[in-house]
């Protein structure tokens, strides 16, 4: 048995799941946890709770407490000196390169404008001051794991992929075909929109009368400015962003290629594969994990015009839409939260 108490320290307050990375890192993997079972007599526990609540008594329930993306402050303070009033086993969980003051010019905050250097580096030391308090974590990718194995070289680092919800659902059937094909662009958070204006000269190339971008997500205009046919939805809850993905005919995942996105996880790609949808994507590391017949990596930057052309032809030769349900299918077991729970349960537990 397990029992997991994740820790969110996030804008949103006790709205922690409308933040991706708390989603996919805390949410996910308690549901997980409250639906598997050892035995019929032997039921895991998780919760997640904003950090500013916990206390001394509510930790006496849990054996584990895992601190989501730490970064030292008050809260955090005061959440750790709880812990130690308990014997409970602490982990931290980190899902980017935020612990590296020296990286923090290559942190989208900084990339795309929206905080001043100076901010971020202190927040990158009080992220490696946090990390220090811990000789356990888990990590999202294997990149991710090297860059701290090198920091804390004694740690017990354990990948724990991103993967997807435990209820997820494939699509039923292939849609219809359209005339018009559909780019789907899909960034978690506002800080991919240089990301997304590294191709904008090869997505002009091919959007038109008869090829469209739809993006996804709270970005700038800016960062599409000059394409011809965009529609743009700021914001959609993740059950309606999966439905969306499903319509699209291509999803893209485009990076500037630094150290900070080579940490990145796949989870686009997971998503859009399971989804029944061809992705198109910068490979990294993690890319290259969960590479699949639906994915489509791309190694030089350069390369992204001949790609998106190739894989729009490709659509219009198609006779109907995706037609890839079974692969998906078998896609989204492989990528499942179930199919990940062994590794955070061994995680849990190896003795500190």
């Amino acid at each position: 048995m397990a029992s997991v108490l994740y820790l969110t320290d996030t804008r949103y307050g006790q709205r922690a799941w409308e933040h991706p990375s708390a989603l996919h890192r805390c949410y996910h993997y308690a549901d997980g946890l409250l639906a598997g079972t050892q035995n019929s007599n032997n039921r895991n526990n998780a919760v997640v709770v904003p950090m500013e609540r916990v206390s001394a008594q509510m930790l006496k329930g849990f054996e584990h407490v895992v601190f989501h993306r730490p970064s030292y402050n008050r809260r955090f303070s005061h959440a750790l000196n709880c812990c130690m009033q308990t014997s409970v086993n602490i982990h931290a969980d980190y899902d980017d390169l935020v612990f590296q003051p020296e990286h923090a010019r290559h942190s989208p905050l900084y990339i795309n404008g929206n905080r001043d250097i100076a901010k971020i580096r202190i927040q990158f030391e009080q992220n490696l001051r946090a990390a220090k308090c811990f000789s356990r974590f888990l990590v999202s990718t294997r990149f991710l794991q090297s860059q701290l194995a090198a920091l804390f070289p004694q740690a017990n680092i354990t990948v724990l992929p991103n993967s997807l919800p435990r209820l997820f659902h494939t699509s039923a059937s292939d849609a219809a075909k359209s005339k018009m094909i559909t780019i789907g662009y899909f960034p978690g958070s506002s800080g991919h929109g240089e990301d997304l204006k590294s191709i904008n000269s090869a997505l002009s190339a091919v959007i038109g009368k008869n090829v469209r971008l739809l993006v996804v997500g709270r970005i700038r205009k800016d960062d599409y400015h000059g394409l011809a046919n965009v529609i743009h939805i700021p914001f959609t809850r993740y059950n309606n962003y999966l439905e969306l993905l499903s319509l699209v005919d291509v999803s893209i995942a485009p990076l500037v290629e630094n150290i900070f996105n080579q940490s990145k996880s796949a989870v686009k790609l997971i998503e859009s594969v399971a989804m029944g949808t061809p992705i198109i994507a910068t490979e990294h590391q993690d890319m290259r994990d969960h590479n699949n017949e639906l994915s489509t990596l791309v190694i030089d930057h350069r390369d992204w015009q001949a790609v998106l052309v190739d894989k729009i032809e490709s659509i219009r030769q198609e006779s109907v839409k995706h037609g890839f349900s079974e692969k998906a299918q078998e896609l989204a077991r492989r990528f499942s939260v179930n199919s990940r729970l062994p590794i955070l349960l061994e995680h849990l537990e190896c003795p500190a």
